[in-house]
């Protein structure tokens, strides 16, 4: 958590990690329910702290964790105890080719763009989704503007767009769909400011700050495609910016509330750590 000149902290900061977390896990939500879960193992490559890794098991994922740090890493099999997390970076995976049905890959490093898409592209079997903070939004120009950089390293949404197009023609073409979340400047990253409700809806890129590309490598179809009940708080525009119908294995949801990260571990800093440097784990030095 930040302080003050004279030492107090800020709760605020805290505030924006909470509402920062759950409109991830809300596009999360939205953008994975194609995928089938029934008996289908998912990556989590940098996953940190492991912040994802209880919600994609209780959306139905068999779900493991790749993570470089090892602070982070044992954070996250403790916040995740039916997950394996392994050490590892985004363009090295410990893992075999084609050894997952679906690798979720967040973009860490704009420079190993496309290492990381080969990478996941290897382990994925069936899809894969790759999300990043997203400098071309309306949040990244303002924080350039003010000279106050993003929560983590940018990359631009139009660059991911191309690599993603870039592996398509490699390899086997895919379906590609695109969501993002948090359309405002940062300062309006809480519930409590009037453009919360902006923040939180996941709405098409490059609006977002938040964005995520997610990619099917097999042709849909082969499965009974069911309704997934979402709800009315994405409206029904929300249901046409993905491809339909769309082949999904769920039907109801559990409450996004269960799946954060409880204030009780960490006091809350832990839940999105770009906005607590305190407790950002420091990079571990590899030797040459």
């Amino acid at each position: 958590m930040k302080r003050g000149p004279e030492g107090r902290e800020r709760p605020g900061d805290v505030a924006t990690a909470r509402f920062v977390l759950a409109a991830q896990l809300r596009l999360l939500e939205r953008a994975l329910a194609a995928w089938p879960r029934r008996d289908a193992a998912l990556l989590d490559v940098n996953c940190g702290s492991g912040v994802f890794l209880p919600f994609l098991w209780a959306c139905g994922f068999e779900v493991d964790g790749v993570e470089a740090n090892a602070a982070a890493r044992g954070r996250a099999q403790t916040r995740c105890p039916t997950a394996t997390v392994m050490a590892g970076s985004d363009d090295a995976l410990p893992v075999e080719d084609d050894a997952y049905d679906w690798v979720l890959l967040h973009l860490q490093e704009p420079r190993r763009l496309a290492a990381a898409l080969a990478e996941a592209r290897r382990v994925a079997r069936r899809g894969l989704a790759v999300t990043f903070w997203n400098r071309h939004s309306l949040a990244g120009v303002c924080a350039r503007l003010a000279r106050a950089p993003l929560p983590a390293k940018a990359s631009s949404w139009l660059e991911v767009a191309r690599a993603l197009r870039r592996m398509d023609k490699a390899s086997a073409p895919g379906q590609t769909a695109s969501l993002s979340v948090l359309a405002g400047p940062v300062r309006t990253w809480r519930a409590a400011s009037p453009f919360s409700r902006c923040n939180r809806w996941p709405m098409a890129l490059p609006l977002g700050a938040w964005g995520v590309f997610r990619c099917s490598l097999e042709p849909s179809g082969g499965v009974t495609p069911l309704a997934l009940r979402l709800g009315d708080r994405f409206g029904r525009r929300m249901d046409e910016r993905l491809s339909a119908p769309e082949p999904v294995l769920e039907c109801g949801r559990k409450p996004l509330s269960s799946c954060l990260p409880g204030g009780g571990d960490e006091g809350g800093a832990s839940l999105c750590p770009q906005f607590c440097p305190a407790s950002r784990p420091r990079p571990e030095r590899t030797s040459s």
